[in-house]
């Protein structure tokens, strides 16, 4: 990933806890499609923005860490996935980026995030992270709230997220709430190259 520009963030900020979670079995895919890549990597500017999610973080819950799963996926990793994920297109294209038009993490330019508190462990977000359901999406967290599948609890640590990942340039998107993105794909597209 070094030889594409990017920058290991631990690099940046070794505070910021790094599980990339299609490096191991706990995905929705129950595969490491990474075959052990352990470093999380990010376009310098994009890892920038985390590093300053990651201070405000601290400075208004200390003690509390941003923890992320993924950041930079090759194109390779994503056309693996879409080939491996046995689902109908309509249905494949809910939760998984088209390999052909390649997804922000193809460009370094997004990163699956959650919090983890002062005892290290991670906030009760309502779902674990890769949960392929509308329970995920924050469009829909004040329907959930009011049909009992969320807490107020639960909506407050999402909201926790949101605003500490917006301090740092990012934002979120209606149907996951770890993923966040620094730019638009067109804009991506035009300021970096995508990973192979």
């Amino acid at each position: 990933m070094i030889e594409h520009g990017l920058v290991d963030i631990q690099q940046l900020d070794s505070t910021i806890v790094v599980d990339l979670k299609y490096s191991t079995t706990d995905n929705f895919l129950g595969m490491d499609v990474y075959e052990g890549m352990q470093r999380a990597y990010l376009q310098p500017d994009v890892a920038e923005m985390l590093v300053r999610s990651q201070q405000y973080l601290k400075r208004i819950k200390p003690g509390y860490s941003l923890i992320v799963f993924d950041a930079a996926r090759p194109r390779s990793v994503q056309q693996k996935m879409w080939d491996i994920v046995d689902a109908p297109f309509a249905e494949k294209i809910k939760f998984l980026s088209n390999p052909a038009n390649g997804s922000i993490h193809n460009f370094a330019a997004a990163v699956d995030v959650s919090i983890l508190n002062e005892e290290g462990d991670l906030l009760d977000m309502g779902t674990g992270f890769d949960y392929m359901g509308e329970l995920a999406y924050p469009r829909l967290e004040q329907e959930m709230l009011e049909q009992g599948r969320l807490q107020p609890f639960q909506i407050e640590n999402r909201q926790l997220l949101r605003r500490v990942m917006r301090h740092g340039g990012f934002w979120g998107i209606q149907t996951e709430w770890w993923h966040f993105n620094a730019c638009t794909r067109a804009e991506a597209r035009e300021r970096y190259n995508i990973i192979e």
